[in-house]
């Protein structure tokens, strides 16, 4: 479990409306509105409704979105639930699980021991046990925001450098190279290289260019 210094040292929060405060460290809190974190932030549980912005690090045992969030340094949680847009642009996203049922961005590395998602994720590398992004299963809220996309004339699916884990299941994502254990590899894929040493099953619907078969 990831523990972080500080958390409880002062009381929960609420913040709404427009407001800029300089972070700090928090139990509980809960931000609403357009709201500007200026320095690092920690919290057990950091609730995020409508418009966020962190301008340093971010760390808490639980970040739950349904909102619009952007951080401009690493970010380190327990749990990441995203129902919303997240956005890191630091080097490094660090917890034990993520949840994605909206969209998940950042140049650098996602890394999590279980990723479940259902939305889309962008990043350079995506490490840990078992990872599975499914792009294809999306509520009424994503696909209204798949045809906004497609109309300023960005992509319909997850993109990822680097894929490695134990188990690996994917849909809808384009990849150059995925490896692990155990991998599916589903309809919409396409993987420039598979580097699998246990199973390996790809969908018809999915495009592949190279294979490296490790089993021993």
């Amino acid at each position: 479990m990831t523990t972080f210094k500080g958390v409880g040292s002062m009381e929960n929060g609420r913040i709404d409306g427009v407001v800029n405060f300089p972070g700090g460290v928090y139990g509980d809190l809960n931000v609403n509105g357009v709201t500007t974190a200026e320095g690092p932030l920690e919290a057990a549980l950091l609730d995020i409704t409508g418009v966020f912005t962190a301008r340093s690090d971010v760390s808490c045992e639980t970040l739950s979105t349904d909102g619009v969030a952007t951080i401009d340094g690493n970010l380190r949680c327990a749990l990441l639930d995203i129902d919303g847009v997240v956005t890191v642009h630091g080097s490094k996203i660090e917890a034990d699980r993520i949840i994605c049922d909206g969209i998940l961005t950042t140049d650098g590395q996602v890394s999590a021991d279980t990723i479940d998602a259902q939305g889309f994720i962008n990043a350079a590398e995506i490490v840990g046990d078992r990872i599975s992004i499914q792009s294809f299963t999306r509520s009424f809220f994503f696909r209204m925001w798949v045809k906004l996309k497609l109309a300023v004339g960005s992509h319909d699916f997850s993109k990822v450098d680097l894929i490695e884990a134990t188990t690996v299941s994917l849909r809808g994502v384009h990849a150059n190279k995925v490896s692990g254990h155990d991998i599916t590899i589903g309809p919409g894929c396409i993987i420039d290289t598979i580097d699998a040493s246990g199973t390996l099953h790809i969908d018809q619907d999915a495009l592949v260019t190279t294979i490296v078969d490790n089993k021993k």
